[in-house]
């Protein structure tokens, strides 16, 4: 498993651990941390959903790129995670 910080596409991580010889090794991330405690929800659901499709419907743990910071309003993180819950690949 790898980590993959904000800042990394994680459909451009697939590739170049895919070219690289590792097509099997499962990704952890990527949702700025800001995104979330900022918000607004409209784009923590747009953000969410745009990595969960582009990670694929195996493999991957979502996950903030960096951990949660305190500032972080609830209502928002328990958005987050509804919307990971709720999400259904194609």
């Amino acid at each position: 498993m790898i980590s993959l910080d904000y800042t990394i596409d994680i459909k451009e991580a697939k590739e170049r651990l895919a070219k690289a010889g590792y097509p099997n090794i499962g990704l952890q991330g990527n949702l700025d941390p800001e995104i979330l405690r900022d918000g607004p929800p409209e784009k923590i659901l747009a953000e969410t959903k745009r990595i969960l499709s582009e990670a694929g419907n195996t493999g991957h743990v979502m996950n903030l790129g960096h951990g949660i910071e305190a500032t972080t309003p609830e209502p928002n993180a328990a958005l987050f995670v509804n919307a990971v819950h709720d999400y259904e690949h194609a």
